[in-house]
């Protein structure tokens, strides 16, 4: 009977010491944007463009956060297709709610975690423009499914953002560190190449090779960001810190 009623009581006091450690961090971000897509033969520093953005992560204990991200900047490449040259560069936004998880107990400024790795992953939206003229396709697909006029839109695209980094301390309410992050596109629309090799037959029948799920452009994020925390509601609860430490 004591065993359950000290379960009980620590339930309970986990969880009055969850809601009283509500602490969250404020970011900004900076670093290079890259891209993997279509286009081929693309030298690997060429492609890096800068990008910036900023985020808010929610802490529901030293494990576990939630994080809210914009990134903003450009993302390019000059290379070829199908021995075709080929280059685009575009402005593109990026806003992500990702799951942070730390590989060790972490908060910014205690000295009792001083750094961790940590992976992420959720689900995003990209905003960027499409534009081609479908003469530049028939270069080197005569057979294209494009048609005749010029493409000029805009693209909402939904995105798998993931990544990896490791964080650190500079301060009592100051953090920093380094991350790569990787999305995932569920439109072939990135590099100005929707389906690219995609063509009608002298039947009329029409072959593609992209889809929702299957395409081949991703972009990458590598940069440095800088955190400060802050108190969402009561400061620490000693009982909370001696369960999750």
């Amino acid at each position: 009977m004591k065993k359950i009623v000290l379960g009980i009581a620590a339930t309970v006091l986990i969880a009055v010491s969850g809601f009283a450690q509500k602490t969250a961090d404020i970011g900004i971000w900076g670093g290079t944007s890259t891209y993997i897509g279509d286009v081929k033969d693309v030298t690997p520093f060429q492609s890096f463009k800068p990008n910036f953005g900023a985020f808010f992560r929610y802490n529901f204990n030293p494990r576990v956060g939630l994080r809210a991200m914009f990134l903003t900047g450009n993302i390019g490449a000059e290379g070829s297709i199908e021995e075709t040259p080929w280059e685009f560069k575009k402005g593109v936004q990026d806003i992500s709610i990702q799951a942070e998880i730390n590989f060790l107990k972490y908060r910014v400024g205690d000295k009792k975690t001083p750094f961790s790795p940590y992976i992420l992953g959720g689900i995003g939206v990209m905003y960027f423009p499409y534009e081609v003229d479908p003469a530049l396709i028939y270069a080197f697909n005569q057979n294209h499914n494009k048609g005749m006029t010029v493409i000029n839109e805009s693209t909402v695209a939904l995105s798998l953002p993931f990544g990896m980094g490791v964080k650190t301390h500079l301060g009592e309410r100051l953090g920093i560190g380094i991350e790569y992050l990787m999305r995932k596109h569920f439109v072939d629309k990135l590099d100005n190449l929707d389906d690219p090799l995609a063509f009608i037959n002298n039947e009329g029948k029409e072959t593609v090779y992209s889809d929702f799920l299957h395409n081949n452009d991703w972009s990458g994020y590598l940069g440095v960001h800088l955190t400060y925390k802050i108190y969402l509601g009561k400061e620490a609860c000693p009982a909370y810190d001696k369960i999750y430490r």
